[in-house]
């Protein structure tokens, strides 16, 4: 049996942070689960599972539900199974968004909303599915508690769990508010394979034929706290149910953090030739910078921020903590020799230890000066 796993794609996600982007990330969550969609059926996958946050909300735009709905229903395989999760979680009320999904879907796609054992074999798979679907924002109790007693039937050759919730020493949810599970409890149930959502991080980081719990993390990244490329998992199962997992490479967009302290011509030119190159017109960048640099390099500034604006897809620039270098030749220029800011300055400029002072005479003197 193959499967394609994913979860947390958080379709309807407004991207309100980023008003010059923000169709094209919108946008790009649809066109990643296409893409999965795709490689699940250019894969010959029997089932296609997603555990948790399918959408951003339980308020998604009913356009969006019908959409996502579409894209589903071209999966080739047996099945789509969606798991409701914390963000698009069950309402006790009917409505959006499993509603209007429901009336949109094709009958090879199943929404795991009840706490029960789903047999497979009506669809030609000798496997059954026990999800535990969230029915709230919140919960301090995890949705596993009606597996454990659960008969298993013995001609059924593949128990699949599905759920969405933190996992102890793994998810940051310190305050045990996400359906907080442990991997003792999970492996407890007794199943041959567990698909997790919530944590936006791919799970386990080199897994092994023994491994039963996957998280498949955010297929495509939604923000600077993600620091990987978008994932899912294409899981293989064995008729000796040995697992063969391979983690995929699923986003478009990248997030990314960079720090650089700028001192000399060079470190401007390793900064033009990291953010110029072709692969940064699908990234986002949060650039930091500091450092001191010469007259000339700092007045270069300027123009790399325009050319890597214009390259890269999105950027946040911070030169607040980046200065001119207050030279000798600087003082010459701009003060006479012998007089009080001249010597003032030079004798700061002397004392290389305290540059910040020199800094701020230097600015306040030339202002005077004016």
């Amino acid at each position: 049996m193959k499967i394609l796993h994913t979860a947390d794609l958080h379709l309807g996600m407004k991207f309100a942070g980023y008003p010059e982007v923000q169709q094209e990330l919108c946008e790009a969550r649809f066109a990643t689960l296409e893409r999965l969609v795709e490689t699940a059926n250019a894969e010959s996958c029997d089932l296609f599972i997603i555990a948790g946050d399918l959408f951003d909300r339980v308020g998604v735009a009913k356009r969006d539900i019908i959409r996502t709905a579409g894209i589903l229903n071209r999966f080739e395989g047996k099945l789509v199974l969606v798991l409701p999760g914390n963000h698009d979680y069950l309402s006790p009320e009917p409505g959006e968004p499993w509603t209007t999904f429901r009336e949109n879907s094709g009958d090879r796609v199943i929404l795991l909303a009840e706490k029960r054992v789903y047999p497979l074999a009506h669809y030609n798979l000798a496997a059954a599915v026990y999800p535990a679907p969230c029915d709230a924002k919140h919960s301090s109790v995890n949705s596993l508690g009606w597996i454990g007693g659960t008969p298993r039937e013995e001609k059924i050759a593949f128990q699949i769990g599905v759920a969405h919730g933190s996992l102890e020493g793994l998810s940051p949810d310190f305050d045990r508010q996400f359906y907080p599970m442990t991997r003792e409890e999970l492996l407890e149930c007794g199943l041959d394979l567990w698909l997790l959502g919530h944590t936006h991080l791919p799970f386990p980081g080199k897994p092994g034929p023994r491994d039963r719990i996957f998280y498949s993390a955010t297929p495509e990244p939604d923000g600077f706290d993600c620091r990987h490329g978008g994932h899912a998992w294409l899981i293989e199962i064995g008729e000796d149910k040995i697992i063969s997992p391979a983690l995929l490479s699923t986003g478009r967009y990248r997030f990314l953090h960079d720090r650089r302290e700028l001192r000399t011509a060079g470190d401007l030119d390793r900064l033009e030739n990291d953010y110029l190159l072709p692969a940064a017109r699908e990234q986002l960048l949060k650039l930091k910078l500091t450092g001191r640099l010469a007259r000339e390099e700092y007045e270069r500034l300027p123009r790399i921020r325009e050319q890597l604006r214009q390259n890269l897809f999105y950027l946040q620039w911070d030169a607040t903590e980046i200065t001119e270098e207050i030279t000798p030749a600087m003082i010459e220029r701009e003060f006479t020799a012998g007089s009080f800011p001249h010597r003032l300055l030079t004798e700061l400029a002397r004392e290389k230890a305290d540059f910040e002072a020199l800094q701020k005479a230097y600015h306040l003197l030339t202002e005077l000066k004016q």
